[in-house]
């Protein structure tokens, strides 16, 4: 048998990508006005997690707004093979922890890592196409995943993963999309309830893309060199 590098989907051992969301001082634009449909960042938590609740209904809708995006991106990242999310970090101005549910987070973190890669791989391929990833320049490599070398199968997860995550941010463009979800409004004594949520993207696809950067953690990958 050759030695060296090769890809199988057999070898279930998983690489790791480390996330960044950029979220204020790029080139997104990500909304704090509360009353806007588009306002929120991305919040890994509801209001529930904190301690200080939010102080209107809806700085309350914004958290959520801000929770649907984060579940949206776990839902494209889940898409065609079960992901694993590790160390999730979300941080305010400063940069500091957030304390309170109003706090929005201006940067978000996390590390994914999948064992079967051909199956990320081949189905964004299948979405793609011969068309372009969220930026509008990227191509997404046709080759299969039995024929790319190391360094292109790196690239081509990246790009999968980013264009995972994007999507989940602005999913539902500029119309949007509704769903029940659970907010509280202070004045009714701190009560929670189901309310219809409306999400629309915070910016363009093309400028969240440029706020999102992938990096392969070879600390965890085992890969060939």
């Amino acid at each position: 048998m050759p030695s060296g590098f090769q890809n199988s989907q057999d070898q279930l051992t998983p690489n790791f990508y480390r996330v960044v969301v950029t979220m204020s001082g790029g080139t997104a634009t990500f909304s704090s006005t509360a009353t806007n449909n588009d306002s929120g960042a991305v919040e890994v938590d509801d209001f529930n997690a904190f301690t200080t609740l939010n102080t209107s209904y809806n700085n309350s809708k914004r958290r959520a707004r801000g929770n649907i995006r984060w579940h949206a991106i776990i839902e494209e990242l889940s898409r065609f093979n079960q992901p694993i999310l590790l160390d999730v970090t979300a941080t305010k101005a400063g940069p500091a922890a957030l304390t309170a549910a109003d706090d929005v987070s201006t940067a978000l973190a996390f590390t994914v890592g999948y064992a079967q890669e051909e199956y990320v791989l081949g189905g964004w391929q299948n979405v793609i196409g011969a068309g372009t990833l969220s930026d509008g320049a990227t191509s997404l490599t046709t080759t299969s995943f039995e024929g790319l070398s190391d360094a292109n199968l790196k690239t081509a997860m990246q790009n999968c993963i980013k264009e995972a995550v994007v999507r989940g941010i602005t999913r539902g463009g500029a119309s949007g999309y509704t769903r029940t979800y659970r907010t509280m409004d202070p004045t009714g004594n701190d009560a929670s309830f189901q309310d219809s949520i409306t999400v629309t993207q915070p910016d363009t696809p093309a400028d969240i893309w440029a706020d999102v950067s992938v990096t392969r953690d070879d600390d965890f990958t085992q890969s060939a060199t």
